[in-house]
């Protein structure tokens, strides 16, 4: 499970109309490692079959043989396929990677921002008597500010998946 909001910033994050993100960075760190065994997988299965074929066209002779050989060397050819697709698997990889780190510094920078809020709520709240109840209309700003600064945090955070 991912980084979890601690409860007493849950109706903090509420009052300010945000929910905290589902998102699960954890399980995207997994899948991310997942593609990356996958693309060494195809890179170690590729290996093997330009062996086997490599064995089956230096032992055999005849017309087949021959077909056999020009149609792996092909371009095309089913094995090169197979092995163009390492590369994109890394990159799913990679791109899966910056998600869950975009995710979770999205996350921690939220918490913080809270934590701010709740720490000025209570200086506002502490100085409330020595100025007359005055530091008590400081909340509502404060309360303004953190949601901008959420909005922006999470505005950067969206624009760092969508546009690297």
């Amino acid at each position: 499970m991912g980084l979890t909001l601690p409860a007493e910033l849950t109706s903090m994050l509420s009052m300010l109309g945000y929910d905290w993100p589902e998102s699960d960075e954890t399980k995207l760190f997994q899948l991310a490692g997942e593609w990356t065994g996958m693309a060494d997988k195809i890179g170690g299965s590729v290996e093997q079959l330009n062996s086997a074929a490599g064995t089956i066209i230096a032992n055999h002779r005849g017309a087949s043989i021959a077909a056999f050989a020009d149609e792996w060397a092909d371009a095309e050819s089913a094995g090169r396929n197979i092995a163009d697709s390492v590369t994109p698997s890394h990159i799913v990889s990679i791109g899966l990677m910056v998600a869950a780190g975009v995710i979770l510094v999205l996350k921690i920078q939220v918490i913080v921002q809270l934590i701010l809020l709740a720490i000025q709520i209570a200086q506002a709240v502490a100085t409330a008597v020595a100025t007359f109840g005055a530091s008590l209309a400081e909340i509502p700003i404060f309360k303004m500010i953190t949601g901008i600064i959420i909005d922006q945090l999470i505005g950067m955070a969206v624009d760092a998946v969508l546009n690297g």
